[in-house]
């Protein structure tokens, strides 16, 4: 990735420099000396023409989500040079082309005894069996390693695991679609909404949708919003408003549903969205603001509620995306830790989306979204009456799908019960706590913001400490972290199964930075992730970027 724009870059900064040295040259006075006032009409008549030509008939793309005037056209020069530079393309996509082998090549090491067509025969059990058995072996090396960030949510407890697995196969070819043949599914799913909704201030009935998991809440979430606007204020061209550290999914709903995002600024030193900056983008064409609680970067939590007053004043949706730290924020009051409210008693609230399948501890995967009324709730819903194979409708994105998530969060809900879930949501926090307290103590890096729920981030003090080079060390130790970006940190986010290792994570980080300080040369660059960030970034068209990263997806889809 280092080396995938570098002529470019250089013909981009070459083009720059030409333009300033033109204009030290020439300055535009002599241009206009010889002009009379004749040649000045119709050169501006010839201008203004052009202009309108150009704005009826020339397609611009659009400027992208939170891009500075300045940094639009700068990424259209850019673009100009990658499409029109002799040999450019050719090299952009060569060097695409090397990362993908690249990528490929990682994912091989990683890819046993390979099925490339269907086999004319059926292979027998033991056979399966065997290679399953291989990769259990392989893959299952990070259960109870205490050394990964999130992903593994479940508890490190083998009877668990096999309870929940046990109960889930027998609804392996059921499908929540069809009530009447699988009625049991139906209920569960019901039930799922009726639990969740009621731990989130729904005490009369629960209004929600089960789905895959966050993206797919999210996603819902801001259809919901996007055929609201339509159906009850006559706005066909919504937008939302997010912080700066919302998910991606929100972007992706934008793409997918043409909502216009809008991005509203992050406190520097809170690392929480800026209330201001929020409010003075909001107008006539808004459907929904956005708070996290908390967001995944930083872990820190927006300031719910002032958004929801927000909200009520300008009477328009406020969506709390409680995907990753739903399951330990709900029971914090229960072990003495107040986080305000953020739920439906609070006035403005008007949809949570919070995943079972992460502190809620279910099999991946499974998340609801929540409602504060049928009615909204309904605008994220479809129905088709004309179709010609019958009367049609859905719930959520998908038609028919497994029963097996619902049971899985079904399951574990009803096995941990609320004592159980309060007694998890103590240890997360207090560790969460702990953990930022002792890196705040490290001088080199600087925890971002107050986390307080279940994930914490940390950032370089120093200059000659690049944090992706702490990141690059650890992984070669085991971890399996994440970095983040703007600003460039290393986040870790909290488990059951990770907090009885954060003494060792502690003792890491110090000694990866004393390793750096003893050779600052040599981690200069902050390893894989400095680069792939570095290059990112100095690309000045941030669609671009995106499809050199799209180069990674195509390899995972590669055999």
């Amino acid at each position: 990735m280092e080396q995938l724009l570098p002529i470019v870059i250089r013909e981009y900064n070459v083009f720059k420099q030409y333009i300033k040295e033109l204009y030290k040259q020439t300055p535009i006075q002599e241009y206009t000396r010889s002009f009379d006032v004749f040649d000045t009409a119709v050169l501006v008549s010839i201008l203004c023409v052009s202009g309108l030509w150009a704005l009826r008939n020339l397609k611009f793309p659009n400027r992208d989500y939170n891009q500075s005037l300045f940094g639009y056209f700068k990424a259209q020069i850019f673009l100009f040079l990658v499409n029109y530079c002799p040999g450019v393309n050719s090299y952009i996509e060569k060097k695409k082309q090397d990362a993908l082998q690249s990528f490929s090549d990682s994912m091989e090491k990683m890819t046993t005894k390979k099925t490339l067509k269907l086999p004319d025969n059926g292979i027998d059990t033991d056979t399966m069996m065997e290679k399953l058995e291989e990769w259990i072996e392989r893959d299952s090396k990070n259960y109870g390693s205490g050394k990964v960030s999130g992903s593994l949510y479940v508890m490190p407890d083998k009877q668990f695991i096999k309870n929940a697995q046990d109960f889930c196969k027998h609804f392996l070819y059921s499908n929540p679609m069809h009530a009447d043949l699988w009625p049991a599914t139906r209920q569960m799913e019901a039930e799922v909404i009726r639990m969740t909704g009621d731990l989130f201030g729904q005490e009369k009935e629960s209004i929600g949708i089960v789905t895959t998991g966050g993206t797919e809440s999210i996603l819902l979430a801001m259809l919901a919003y996007r055929n609201w606007g339509e159906s009850q204020k006559g706005i066909s061209q919504p937008n939302i408003v997010i912080p700066e550290t919302a998910h991606a999914a929100f972007y992706r709903a934008g793409e997918y549903f043409k909502i216009q995002v809008r991005i509203a600024k992050i406190d520097q030193s809170t690392f929480q969205v800026d209330v201001n900056d929020l409010r003075s983008q909001i107008d006539s064409n808004t459907v929904c603001i956005v708070g996290s609680l908390p967001n995944f970067g930083f872990g820190t939590c927006d300031p719910i509620e002032q958004l929801a007053s927000i909200a009520k004043k300008k009477k328009i949706g406020l969506h709390i995306d409680a995907c990753l730290g739903g399951f330990t924020a709900i029971f914090a009051k229960e072990h003495g830790v107040d986080l305000g409210k953020f739920d439906f008693t609070l006035d403005g609230v008007t949809s949570i989306s919070c995943d079972q399948h992460k502190h809620g501890l279910a099999p991946k995967g499974v998340s609801t979204v929540l409602f504060k009324t049928k009615q909204l709730r309904e605008h994220a819903f479809f129905s088709i009456a004309t179709w010609s194979g019958g009367a049609y409708a859905s719930p959520s994105v998908q038609g028919s799908k497994c029963g097996v998530g619902v049971a899985g969060a079904w399951f574990t809900l009803q096995s941990i019960g609320k004592k159980k879930y309060i007694e998890y949501s103590k240890k997360i926090m207090d560790a969460t706590q702990s953990l930022a307290k002792q890196l705040s103590e490290i001088p080199e890096i600087k925890v971002c913001g107050k986390p307080q729920i279940n994930c914490v981030t940390f950032m370089s003090k120093e200059n000659w400490l690049n944090v992706y080079s702490i990141h690059e060390i650890l992984t070669h130790q085991g971890w399996t972290i994440s970095s983040v970006q703007k600003p460039a940190g290393i986040h870790i986010s909290l488990t059951q199964q990770n907090i009885g290792n954060l003494k060792q994570y502690v003792h890491d980080i110090k000694a990866a930075i004393d390793k750096i300080k003893a050779n600052p040369s040599e981690y200069q660059k902050g390893g894989e992730m400095g680069t792939l960030y570095g290059t990112t970034q100095k690309i000045p068209d941030s669609k671009l970027a995106g499809q050199a990263l799209k180069v990674y997806l195509d390899s995972l889809l590669k055999i």
